[in-house]
């Protein structure tokens, strides 16, 4: 018996130490997932806080990049405005203008502001460079409209007090004295319309986009930098998570059997199209790829068939419809506008004589004139045959002179041609509106249209009461 106990004992110890290896052995494993998942926390807490400093520096670099951008798009916002003003001096000979112009070099200052706060960005001195012959063509260009300034002046014989101190300055050359009142405003109005202007103001602009290309390139890459990383964070974070996402395996599966398995039911009613209620997680992907691509494409073709119903297939311009639609917009509007009324000089003679194709291209080309002559927040349309229209916003009669400018410059083009077509005219009603689309503006602008054909086509009239 105590041979048979001393046998017997030994093989219920070799049992026991079997249950404890398999529960030691979860234990163990449970130990070990809680050092695992408190090194990953550990380690994700690490990341996020990384994150979170790329993250900074990426608003940073990105608020940097915009703030280039917003001084760049300053810079050019002030040039424009010192050249219209100097340029509707010339124009109107009103020295509010004037006034305007020198307000913005020595009060406002948008443009040194803008150029300050350029040069607090980093660039290397070649960069530097380009913005210091920005700096000094400028100042040549200034003098230079200054000039015209002061031309203008001596035209029109104002008194000292209403000329600026710094056009006072200017003396002109015995040349320009001895010149006559509308020979010297003829010289102004050339120093700032000429091809010399321009091409001034092109060198400006080239300097000044070497400049601001270069800072925007720097903030950008920066930008990049920094978008990188954090990307790169990203990714160490999702590996640190899926590892998480391992360790919680099984309540996963659990979650697979309520939660996946049914979204792939609804995506098989998707396929079926059948109705139902979406709920999930990488399945609203799919359903959300799904419903963009048909909203994507039902959009698409309403734009397109908006544009087709808005604008002449001919022209590509605003089309009749359109012109009603704008009226009845307009005619509440406080803006004061101007409307012209554009008609192609014996049309149909172009196309008895030289064929409708022809004719078609003259249209094409009188609606790309109407098109390019006039501001980008202007409306031409096609009436309808060869009727034309093009309404002008924030015009008002003080801008005559520009609006007759443009209009000659159209009838000299289609007097002009260079591209094959024959010779053609177009005979040009105007009106202006203080507010809106009067009732009335359409008829006064067609009575003015009336008086051109009548003597003689080939011009153009503003309507007088």
């Amino acid at each position: 018996m105590e041979e048979q106990a001393s046998h017997s004992a030994p093989k219920k110890r070799t049992k026991k130490p079997k249950k404890n290896v398999r529960g030691l052995g979860i234990r163990t494993f449970n130990g070990w997932m809680i050092v695992i998942a408190s090194v990953l926390f550990a380690l994700l807490i690490a990341v996020t806080i990384y994150m979170t400093f790329r993250y900074n520096a990426l608003i940073k670099a990105s608020n940097d990049y915009i703030a280039a951008q917003a001084d760049a798009a300053q810079l050019q916002k002030a040039s424009d405005y010192l050249t219209e003003e100097v340029r509707l001096f010339t124009v109107n000979k009103d020295p509010q203008h004037a006034n305007n112009y020198f307000q913005e070099v020595n009060e406002t200052k948008r443009r040194e502001n803008a150029l300050e706060e350029l040069k607090n960005h980093e660039v290397d001195d070649a960069t530097r460079n380009e913005l210091e012959l920005a700096l000094k063509s400028s100042n040549d260009l200034m003098n230079r409209e200054i000039y015209a300034m002061k031309l203008v002046f001596t035209a029109c014989g104002y008194s000292d007090r209403q000329i600026p101190e710094e056009v006072q300055q200017v003396t002109l050359t015995q040349q320009d004295r001895e010149k006559s009142s509308e020979e010297q405003l003829a010289r102004a109005q050339d120093l700032v319309f000429n091809q010399g202007y321009q091409d001034a103001k092109a060198l400006i602009v080239s300097h000044l986009s070497h400049f601001t290309n270069s800072i925007l390139e720097s903030t950008h890459d920066k930008q990049t930098e920094s978008y990188d990383k954090l990307t790169a964070a990203i990714a160490e974070q999702s590996v640190f998570i899926c590892l998480l996402f391992i360790m919680n395996v099984v309540t996963f599966v659990v979650i697979t059997m309520l939660i996946v398995r049914p979204l792939k039911i609804y995506i098989r009613c998707i396929q079926d199209k059948k109705l139902f209620q979406v709920i999930g997680s990488s399945e609203f992907k799919y359903m959300a790829l799904t419903y963009n691509n048909i909203y994507e494409l039902n959009a698409a073709n309403e734009a397109m068939l908006r544009y087709k119903a808005e604008h002449d297939p001919l022209t590509d311009i605003l089309n009749r419809s359109s012109f009603m639609q704008l009226q009845t917009v307009l005619k509440n509007s406080n803006t004061p506008l101007a409307l012209m009324l554009v008609d192609v000089d014996e049309f149909k003679q172009i196309n008895d004589t030289y064929g409708h194709d022809v004719g078609d291209r003259i249209l094409q080309k009188v609606a790309n004139l109407l098109q390019h002559t006039f501001h980008s927040s202007d409306y031409p349309i096609r009436i309808g045959g060869d009727e034309f229209a093009v309404i002008l916003m924030n015009t008002t009669e003080e801008e005559r002179e520009i609006i007759a400018h443009k209009v000659q410059r159209i009838n000299n083009t289609l007097q002009n041609p260079t591209d094959g077509l024959p010779k053609a005219s177009v005979s040009i009603g105007i009106a202006f509106s203080p507010e809106g689309f009067t009732d009335t503006l359409y008829q006064n602008a067609d009575s003015a249209l009336y008086l051109v054909k009548e003597n003689g086509r080939k011009g153009f009239r503003f309507y007088e009461p």
